[in-house]
């Protein structure tokens, strides 16, 4: 992977998230950096999307094509192939698959999750090809349902995240500043409205970005929500120079 190329991924995948909102604090999706990147989707993001949804929980009766990401942040690695596993909590490997075209550049596959399998806490296993020791590794609880999954998250809480995506027309060494914005979430948990807050640096160029991803974050119904309720969400960028 070329340096450029790779500052460019960083800046987009290590962003630090505000811990002070309004109404409530969104969880960083993000992890700190290593040699490999793993990021849960909640569904695959469209060609072209200008953001996406993060996925903090998966649910097993197939009703969103939940995705995993890869890349690997280390320079220098001759990246042929890796194969993603999928191992409950109770240890045992239920689902697994190799994808040959890997190259180290991020990659977002299906999760593959057997319908028939045991809910709980999985950890999903990167394994680079000719390399039998997992390389990278990331925990998500699975749901049976979707339902299920919705009634134990908290109301205030995200149970999907949006995030701004990558825009390629960005030089990475300009990859410094941050955008915030506001969302006003219904009873329903959708949100109706988003705003601007602040966006400065890089993140005046990404307000549509910004705005999209307001747009994708789901939020547990609660008929007890306030009407005016508001939830802040703010992503700072940098990069590894």
């Amino acid at each position: 992977m070329m340096p450029s190329c790779r500052i460019a991924l960083l800046a987009m995948l290590l962003v630090s998230c505000s811990t002070a909102t309004a109404t409530a604090t969104a969880p960083d999706a993000s992890q700190p950096e290593a040699e490999v990147y793993v990021e849960f989707l909640w569904q695959k993001t469209p060609e072209g999307a200008i953001a996406r949804q993060i996925a903090h929980s998966f649910a097993l009766d197939g009703r969103f094509d939940h995705q995993v990401c890869v890349a690997i942040l280390e320079e220098g690695i001759d990246v042929q192939g890796m194969t993603l596993q999928a191992v409950d909590q109770s240890g045992a490997v239920v689902a697994g698959r190799a994808h040959r075209d890997f190259d180290g550049r991020k990659k977002c596959v299906p999760a593959d999750l057997p319908a028939a399998a045991v809910p709980g806490q999985w950890t999903f296993k990167v394994y680079l090809d000719g390399i039998d020791l997992a390389v990278g590794e990331r925990m998500i609880d699975v749901f049976p349902t979707v339902d299920a999954l919705v009634s134990r998250a908290p109301a205030d809480v995200p149970y999907v995240l949006g995030r701004p995506n990558y825009d390629s027309s960005i030089p990475p060494g300009d990859f410094h500043g941050e955008v915030s914005w506001i969302m006003h979430v219904t009873r329903s948990g959708s949100v109706s409205r988003v705003e601007i807050e602040t966006a400065e640096g890089v993140g005046a160029k990404m307000r549509d970005r910004a705005l999209a991803a307001g747009f994708l974050t789901l939020f547990p119904p609660d008929p007890a929500r306030a009407e005016n309720a508001t939830f802040r969400r703010q992503v700072s960028f940098r990069n590894s120079e």
